[in-house]
């Protein structure tokens, strides 16, 4: 069996080129949030050295707030800015005869896509505008993946490994206490019952359903690389490998 794990990169912190020892895919700062055109080319050439699978995170462009808070842009500068982010990174991955496989907004911007049907139609247009070959990636089981398949665009489940769910489809956000899970006992069993039950546990004490395709990793804690080495092998001893790309 095989699930894909992919982390979001390329931000700037040191531990970036050891993390891809432990991950096959790799979302890479546009420059909006986070990022750099040097910084985008390097992490892009340590991708390609190590087989993970490319992958655009872009973001409000508000680096002084990590694009974690909200943005009231208007939709045009969103849209253009976007699809700016975009180009510069598909721009690199040509240059290299490598293909930027999928999209997965960062921060506020996915967090407001999860639900915000407009908002995840905008994303969409400027995946469609610059890499209509890429797919989605986005939360498993919200309705932005509904917008993004009826755009005809691939899409990714994602789940995540370190945050607290309300239900399938739903996370509690940051702000509230206890939405980032610290602990590596509480990490292991998020990931046995998304990998193997396909189950979240929600804040409501209910299990749902879920089918993910993807799990992420955050590579801005402290603990990054310590946690991806405790999550590679905790699949690898519930019997599964990372695709090959």
């Amino acid at each position: 069996m095989e699930l894909d794990l992919n982390v979001d990169i390329g931000e700037g912190f040191p531990f970036d080129r050891q993390l891809l020892n432990w991950v096959s895919s790799a979302s890479i700062a546009c420059g909006g949030h986070a990022g750099s055109s040097a910084l985008m080319e390097e992490t892009v050439d340590a991708c390609l050295g190590r087989g993970v699978r490319i992958g655009a995170h872009p973001g409000y462009p508000d680096p002084d707030n990590f694009g974690r808070q909200p943005l009231a842009m208007d939709p045009a500068l969103l849209l253009e800015s976007l699809c700016e982010q975009l180009a510069q990174l598909d721009g690199i991955c040509r240059s290299r005869d490598a293909r930027l496989a999928y999209v997965k907004p960062h921060g506020a911007l996915y967090n407001q896509a999860v639900n915000d049907r407009p908002l995840a139609q905008l994303i969409c247009r400027a995946i469609k505008c610059v890499v209509p070959h890429a797919a989605l990636m986005g939360l498993a089981g919200s309705p932005m993946l509904t917008v993004a398949a009826e755009a005809e665009l691939a899409v990714i489940r994602e789940g995540f490994l370190d945050r607290l769910y309300r239900h399938a489809g739903a996370l509690v956000p940051r702000s509230e206490p206890g939405a980032l899970l610290c602990g590596d006992e509480a990490v292991r069993a998020q990931l046995t019952a998304l990998a193997r039950d396909r189950v979240i546990l929600g804040q409501d004490g209910i299990s749902h359903p879920i089918q993910v395709d993807s799990l992420c990793l955050h590579g801005d804690s402290p603990n990054a690389l310590e946690r991806a080495q405790l999550v590679h092998n905790h699949l690898t001893k519930l019997g599964f490998s990372l695709p090959q790309y």
